[in-house]
């Protein structure tokens, strides 16, 4: 079951946008953004272990958030490709670095959560205002 209210909402973007940040985007050289995921794939094991937990973490909590399967399935498949490429000795690694897959599946799943969020958080996405009214009821 997704949470419904937006305090639940914005704990769960707020810990999303993290691990995008720390996974993707601690450092900027030039283009280029680099985080844990680029400096912990350069050690066998430890890269790929870490790839997996940071997608596993985002995924999950696309789901507690009532992210649509379609996007969890891209962002899954986005970082899913990335670990896979840094199996590859030292050249896996490098290309790996420019991937930031990570920050990617993030604003994805992001970007849904906000969408919830505006529309009121609720399991439809209907505003607790725009509910079931009496037709009797009247508008002032």
């Amino acid at each position: 079951m997704s949470p419904s209210s937006e305090p639940d909402l914005m704990a769960i973007r707020k810990s999303v946008a993290l691990i995008g940040r720390l996974s993707d985007g601690l450092l900027r050289i030039g283009p280029f953004n680099l985080g844990l995921d680029a400096a912990l794939s350069w050690v066998p094991g430890l890269g790929e272990a870490y790839s997996a937990g940071a997608a596993a973490f985002l995924i999950v909590q696309g789901a507690r958030a009532g992210v649509p399967v379609s996007i969890l399935a891209v962002a899954a498949a986005l970082m899913g490709g990335r670990t896979v490429i840094t199996a590859i000795p030292i050249a896996g690694a490098a290309a790996a670095d420019l991937l930031t897959a990570h920050r990617w599946s993030a604003r994805l799943i992001l970007a849904a959560i906000d969408r919830r969020i505006a529309a009121g958080a609720s399991p439809r996405g209907e505003r607790a205002s725009r509910r079931w009214r009496s037709p009797t009821a009247t508008t002032a």
